[in-house]
């Protein structure tokens, strides 16, 4: 999509490859927030007040408030339409986002086969997804995968707040009923997320993560110029 594609080669793959996909990201991002924020100023602004009944005697009346067909004497729409919804529209893009993270790192281990000649495939390995990709960069490409940094332990709490949205839609207790200490733990030390029984992704939770990926691969893109120097 972009449109200038230098060669791609190992040495490449951040400066010239992931620093532009990068980009889409962020502004992906962006875009989400601002449908997100659009949403709820819709809910504020055309939100409906009805007087459903009157009562003379007591000088008082029952008024329902309504929008986009729920009302709130059955829902809590407050939370729903200020909370809920927009959470749900980043949850979304969360997938989407570490979807893109896990496809550069699995590019960037194929990169290395077809140039070094590895006799060893990413398919070879054991294993799947992020930990696979970093476990091959490890061992058969012979980078520091930095696994000791703030930015990979970040990425490791990520992960569960994703596995919790895909396996569990997003529920704080498994399927035993037993709360994920973990993740709570995450969830308490963000000031971007919140939740008793599931989780909630607010503003600023996706810049963090799309910070926390491009700071990762820029480790990876300095310790692929440093073996490349050796």
């Amino acid at each position: 999509m972009a449109l200038y594609s230098p060669k791609r080669v190992v040495l490449n793959w951040f400066k010239y490859d992931v620093s532009f996909s990068m980009e889409l990201i962020k502004s992906f991002v962006e875009g989400v927030e601002k449908q997100a924020e659009e949403s709820t100023n819709r809910y504020k602004e055309q939100k409906e007040t009805y007087v459903v009944e009157e009562y003379s005697e007591e000088k008082c009346a029952r008024v329902v408030d309504v929008h986009q067909g729920l009302d709130n004497e059955t829902w809590d729409i407050e939370s729903i339409f200020m909370e809920y919804f927009p959470s749900l529209q980043r949850r979304s893009a969360l997938l989407t986002v570490y979807g893109y993270f896990e496809h550069e790192l699995d590019k960037l281990c194929l990169l290395y086969q077809s140039e070094k000649l590895f006799r060893l495939n990413l398919s070879d390995l054991n294993g799947k997804g992020v930990e696979r990709s970093i476990n091959y960069l490890e061992k058969v490409a012979g980078i520091d995968a930095s696994k000791k940094s703030k930015e990979w332990n970040h990425i490791k709490r990520i992960q569960k707040i994703r596995n919790v949205i895909v396996h569990q839609d997003g529920k704080l207790n498994d399927h035993q009923g037993n709360p994920r200490k973990e993740v709570i733990d995450y969830i308490n030390h963000m000031d971007s997320l919140s939740g008793n029984t599931e989780v909630i992704l607010h503003k600023g939770f996706l810049n963090h993560v799309v910070s926390t990926f491009n700071d990762y691969f820029r480790l990876l893109g300095n310790a692929i110029e440093k073996s490349e120097q050796t």
